[in-house]
């Protein structure tokens, strides 16, 4: 008998048949979220437009950057089409959980808060953080940001992040944006701004003179689905892995960030 090849089409239709997945309880019957997904045709997505190589908007307004663009390779794996929604800055749990979409497209940087309140994907971005500083005030590490004027993004997975590395938090300031990090340390009121290297490039062609100093870690985004949803969890990581295989994702990751998504890299 002659086999069919195993396209991604025919993987995912199989999936939303079974039964079972893997990646629920195994006494749970199908939940129906990504049939769901396949009869409506749609894939809804929320996005964090930062103006990053991340995700921005075009002069038209159509978002673009990597986050987006791997949105439409999920959305056209599924075979339906994709549709973004801006999330603002420490909403996109809380709006994933309102339904106002299926899937978070990072907006969270993966931790246990996240865990307890969304499904994760396999990780879809890998970043660092940044500290930067301008040109003349030259600091070594986390030991050495005691007593300076320091500002983080904004939102509950940064603080987070930012006690994981270490840093004490009382004292440090929060922005709502990468523009206004920049901004404040080009005026002084900050000495220090503790960014993901995403933005930390942004800073840096917006105010040329600020110098990233140390790395305080790496850290991940995954997509964030509801509770419950693993029909959709399983569809998705499954094309997650077929791009890793396939090179795409790799690829798309170099494209934006200018290294492959598997690879550690230190200041």
């Amino acid at each position: 008998m002659q086999r069919r090849p195993l396209t991604r089409r025919t993987l995912l239709a199989a999936l939303a048949g079974l039964p079972l997945a893997a990646a629920r309880p195994a006494d749970a019957a199908p939940d129906g979220s990504l049939r769901r997904v396949l009869q409506a045709g749609v894939l809804r997505m929320g996005v964090q437009i930062e103006g990053t190589a991340a995700a921005s908007l075009s002069a038209g307004g159509v978002p673009q950057g990597y986050l987006p663009a791997l949105g439409r390779r999920i959305a056209s794996g599924l075979g339906v089409r994709a549709e973004f929604v801006q999330v603002p800055r420490g909403e996109m749990l809380d709006l994933l959980v309102a339904g106002r979409f299926d899937l978070a497209l990072g907006g969270v940087i993966a931790g246990a808060r996240a865990a307890l309140r969304s499904l994760l994907s396999d990780p879809i971005m890998y970043f660092q953080l940044l500290a930067l500083t301008p040109q003349e005030l030259v600091v070594r590490g986390p030991m050495d940001l005691r007593g300076l004027r320091i500002a983080v993004l904004e939102g509950r997975s940064f603080a987070a992040a930012i006690r994981q590395a270490g840093v004490v938090e009382a004292g440090i300031a929060t922005v709502p944006s990468w523009e206004k990090a920049a901004q404040a340390l080009a005026l002084g009121e900050i000495q220090v701004a503790i960014v993901p290297d995403h933005h930390a490039v942004e800073i840096q062609r917006a105010a040329p003179t600020m110098t990233p100093r140390f790395a305080l870690g790496e850290f991940r985004h995954c997509c964030h689905l509801n509770n419950g949803e693993h029909d959709l969890l399983r569809a998705l990581n499954v094309l997650l892995y077929l791009l890793r295989q396939e090179g795409e994702l790799p690829e798309l990751h170099r494209a934006f960030f200018g290294r492959d998504i598997t690879v550690r890299r230190t200041l």
